[in-house]
C-alpha cells in the first residue's frame, strides 16, 4: 500500500500529490507536469503507467512541444484524440514521432494571463478523454495556480517586512552614530561653568536627545517584533535581583521628584528562575518610566509575589507597578496596550510626549513569554499594572537562605511617615519574628521611648514632614540616656550623607530596601550587641 501520508512543505511536494492523485483518477498511460515561477527552480514531473512511453530526458522535450502547441492555442487546453489526424505541426510531428497518439494538455496561468507550466496526460493509443477528465485537469491546474501564488504573495510578504526591519535597523543605527556624539558634547558642555540661561537651553538639548534616543529604541524594537523577528532567551537568573537592579536605576528620579519608592518582595520566590533576564528587565523599565513620568506626588509601589503555579516545574510570578499618578480615564484603559496611541490629553502643565509604543511593545514580549499584563486606574488616583509571568523552575533554593524566625524575640521601633513603605518594612520584620512597633507619628516614637518600652533597634527614615532623622536620634538618645540607642537610618538611594552624619547611626539601609540587605544588617548588629555584652 502507498503511503498517504499528506506533507506538503513546498510547491514540489504538491506536484507530488497532485502527479499521485492523477494516476490514480485518470486511465492515461503517462502523465508530466512542469513548473517554472521564475522564483525557484523548475519543477518537471514525470510519470509512466504500464509501457514506458518515454524517458525523462524525452519527456522534457515532449513537454516544451506540448507547451508550444498550447501557447499557439492562446494558453487555452488542448484536446488531441488522435495526433496522426490532426493538422500538422512541427511540434505535433515530434510528439507523434515519441510514439504520442492522445494527449490533453492544460496550462497553468497566472492572473495576470502569464503560462508558467502545464499538465499534460499523454497515450500510445487514440482516445477521447472525457469532459470530467478534462475539468479535473483545470481544477487541479487552478488549485495549483492559487498555492503557488500564495506562496509567491507570502514570500513577497516577507521579502517587505525583512526589508522595511533592515531600513529601520540602518536608519537606526545611522541616526544614533550622531546622536550618540550630541550627547556626548552635552554632557561635556554641562560639566562647564554657565549662566542659568545656558544651563537651561541645554537641559532642553539633554531631555530632546534622551526622548529621540528612546524614540528610536522604540520603533527598532516593534519592528523586529512586527515582522517576527523577536526572540525569547531562556537562561537562569534571579529574578529578584533583576527587578531590584532595574528599580534602583529609577530611584535618582524619583529622589528629584520627591517621590517615595516602594519594594516588596515574597521571601518563597526561589533564587533562580530559566527565563529571558534582559525582556523582563525591560519590560520593568518601561513600565517605572510611565511610572515616574505621570506621577508628581506621593509612590511607586513595586511588588513581586508568587502565585500557584501550573505545574512542579513552573514558577509562576506577578509583578505590580502601582503609582499614585493622574491616573488614566476608564473608557481609555482598552486603548492602553494599543499601537501609537497615547491615552493622555495634552495638558497645559504637562506634556508628557512618547511614541505610544512602550505599553505596545511590553504587551507584545509578556505574551512572548506566554505572560499577560493587565491595567487598573482611577483618575487622579493612580494606576497600577499587573504582570503575570509562567518561568521554568531552575533552583528550589528560597530567594533568602535563612530560617522564617531568624530574629525571633528582637524587638524593633520603626518610624516612617510613608503608610505603605511603613507597612511593607514592617512585614518584612514580621516574617522574620520581629516584634515591630511601628509609627508615621515620630511623637508617638518619642512617647514610647519616654514610657521606658526597650527597643533592640530603631529605623527612621531620613525625611518626615517637618522632624528629620538627625533630631529625632538625637532626642531618642537623650531620654534614653542609660543606654546607648541602636538606630538605623532609612534613606533614599542618591541621598549624599558626609561622614559626621554617618557616624550617627549604626548603618545606613538604602531604600528601596532590598530584603537580604535588610536582614543581614539587622543580624550582624544583633551578633555585634552580643559579642559586646
Amino acid at each position: 500500500m502507498e503511503n498517504t501520508n499528506i506533507t506538503i512543505r513546498n510547491m514540489e511536494d504538491a506536484a507530488d500529490h497532485m502527479l499521485f492523485l492523477l494516476k490514480h483518477l485518470l486511465r492515461a498511460n503517462a502523465i508530466i507536469i512542469t513548473v517554472n515561477t521564475g522564483l525557484s527552480e523548475p519543477i518537471q514531473k514525470f510519470y509512466n503507467h504500464e509501457d514506458k512511453l518515454f524517458k525523462e530526458t524525452d519527456g522534457i522535450l515532449l513537454l516544451e512541444n506540448i507547451c508550444q502547441l498550447i501557447i499557439g492555442n492562446d494558453n487555452k487546453s488542448l484536446h488531441v484524440m488522435d495526433t496522426h489526424d490532426h493538422p500538422q505541426s512541427p511540434e505535433l510531428e515530434f510528439i507523434r514521432e515519441q510514439g504520442v497518439r492522445s494527449f490533453v494538455g492544460v496550462p497553468l496561468i497566472f492572473e495576470d494571463v502569464r503560462s508558467y507550466g502545464t499538465i499534460c496526460v499523454m497515450d500510445q493509443t487514440a482516445g477521447e478523454y472525457s469532459e470530467d477528465d478534462i475539468r479535473l485537469l483545470y481544477a487541479l491546474a487552478i488549485f495549483f495556480t492559487y498555492l503557488i501564488e500564495l506562496e509567491q504573495k507570502t514570500d513577497s510578504a516577507e521579502q517587505r517586512i525583512q526589508s522595511k526591519v533592515d531600513l529601520f535597523t540602518m536608519l537606526s543605527h545611522e541616526i544614533r552614530t550622531p546622536m550618540n556624539g550630541i550627547v556626548g558634547m552635552t554632557d561635556l558642555m554641562m560639566t562647564t561653568e554657565m549662566n542659568e540661561q545656558q544651563k537651561y537651553y541645554m537641559e532642553i538639548i539633554n531631555e530632546s536627545n534622551t526622548r529621540l534616543l528612546e524614540f528610536l529604541n522604540d520603533v527598532l524594537e516593534f519592528s523586529k517584533m512586527d515582522a517576527g523577528k523577536m526572540d525569547i532567551e531562556e537562561e537562569p537568573f534571579d529574578i529578584i535581583s533583576t527587578l531590584e537592579e532595574t528599580i534602583y536605576l529609577f530611584s535618582t528620579k524619583a529622589l528629584e521628584k520627591n517621590l517615595e519608592m516602594i519594594l516588596n518582595t515574597d521571601s518563597e520566590i526561589p533564587l533562580y528562575v530559566l527565563g529571558d533576564a534582559q525582556k523582563v528587565r525591560q519590560i520593568i523599565m518601561n513600565l517605572l518610566s510611565n511610572a515616574l513620568k505621570f506621577t508628581h506626588e506621593g509612590e511607586i509601589f513595586v511588588e513581586l509575589k508568587l502565585l500557584p503555579a501550573r505545574n512542579d516545574e513552573e514558577v509562576c510570578v506577578k509583578i505590580a507597578i502601582q503609582d499614585t499618578g493622574i491616573g488614566i480615564e476608564q473608557d481609555k484603559l482598552d486603548l492602553l496596550f494599543n499601537d501609537f496611541t497615547q491615552v493622555h490629553d495634552k495638558s497645559s502643565v504637562h506634556h508628557y510626549g512618547g511614541t505610544g509604543l512602550g505599553l505596545a511593545i511590553c504587551r507584545r514580549l509578556i505574551e512572548l513569554m506566554g505572560g499577560h499584563i493587565e491595567a487598573k486606574s482611577e483618575m487622579g488616583v493612580g494606576t497600577t499594572f499587573e504582570i503575570t509571568l509562567f518561568l521554568k523552575k531552575y533552583s528550589s533554593l528560597p530567594s533568602i537562605p535563612f530560617e522564617s524566625d531568624v530574629l525571633a524575640g528582637t524587638n524593633i521601633l520603626l518610624v516612617d511617615d510613608n503608610q505603605t513603605s511603613l507597612q511593607v518594612i514592617s512585614s518584612m520584620l514580621q516574617d522574620w519574628e520581629v516584634t515591630v512597633a511601628s509609627t508615621q507619628n515620630p511623637k508617638q516614637a518619642l512617647e514610647w521611648i519616654a514610657e521606658g518600652l526597650e527597643f533592640d533597634l530603631v529605623m527612621i527614615d531620613k525625611d518626615m514632614g517637618g522632624v528629620d532623622a538627625i533630631t529625632l536620634t538625637a532626642q531618642m538618645r537623650k531620654i534614653n540616656k542609660h543606654k546607648r540607642l541602636s538606630v538605623f537610618l532609612l534613606a533614599p538611594i542618591g541621598t549624599n550623607l558626609d561622614d559626621d552624619t554617618k557616624s550617627l547611626f549604626e548603618s545606613v539601609i538604602i531604600k528601596p530596601i532590598r530584603k537580604l540587605h535588610l536582614l543581614n544588617a539587622v543580624l550582624s548588629l544583633l551578633k555585634h550587641s552580643k559579642s559586646q555584652e
